[in-house]
């Protein structure tokens, strides 16, 4: 769990889309790029990183927290 903590809070974005994910429960790439003023292409390649350490699955076309993902959500925002 600590070094997908360090995963998560040594880049600003995936915490971003983390906790986004986490408040929100389920979005689309495009909603996720629009809610955190990135580019589409940054939210994909972060979206693909959060989803090989499965902290992030999709469902159709949307994003939402794994148990994992959810755990560790909540494990960030208290630090």
């Amino acid at each position: 769990m600590e070094e997908l903590i360090g995963f998560v809070t040594g880049n600003k974005n995936r915490q971003k889309l983390l906790a986004l994910l986490g408040s929100r429960h389920q979005l689309d790439a495009a909603k996720l790029a629009k809610n955190m003023h990135i580019a589409r292409p940054s939210v994909d390649k972060i979206v693909e990183e959060l989803i090989e350490k499965e902290l992030v699955e999709k469902e159709s076309d949307l994003y939402k927290l794994t148990e994992l993902g959810e755990a560790l959500e909540r494990r960030v925002q208290s630090i």
